[in-house]
């Protein structure tokens, strides 16, 4: 039995994301420069992280992937930060909740929207949200 990897997991959410998304897509973090911001240009999303915990059934071993992705904005464009922050989001919502992920060695089950925070970075320039998504997977037999 061979159970789904994590790796193979955050590539089907990169190329998910990149494909839906006019943001960039980064994983497991944006370029940054000498002084500690973004030098990629705004608005941008990062796959930073996820927690595996196991879901295995009688005949295949599978996972769940508590997966953490953040967004970055400012304003542009005659939109406020905060407006910017709103629709990529939902845009990145709109790309994961229950859209079927092709992942090697699994069968997508499910991907629910759990949680999301918003925040500010880089001392109030950038407006910030961290979200949180469960991707179950079953492992092939």
């Amino acid at each position: 039995m061979t159970a789904p990897t994590w790796t193979d997991t955050r590539q089907a959410i990169y190329t998910r994301l990149d494909s839906q998304l006019t943001a960039d897509v980064w994983s497991p973090k944006a370029p940054q420069n000498a002084q500690g911001e973004s030098s990629t240009p705004f608005p941008y999303v990062v796959v930073v992280q996820a927690t595996e915990v196991p879901w295995n059934t009688s005949g295949t071993r599978g996972a769940e992937f508590v997966v953490q992705i953040d967004g970055f904005a400012r304003s542009g464009a005659g939109q406020s930060s905060e407006q910017v922050i709103a629709s990529l989001h939902s845009s990145v919502r709109e790309a994961l909740e229950y859209f079927t992920l092709t992942i090697a060695n699994a069968t997508w089950v499910d991907t629910e929207f759990e949680t999301m925070s918003l925040g500010w970075s880089d001392e109030g320039k950038t407006r910030r949200f961290i979200s949180i998504y469960r991707i179950t997977l079953d492992g092939t037999s």
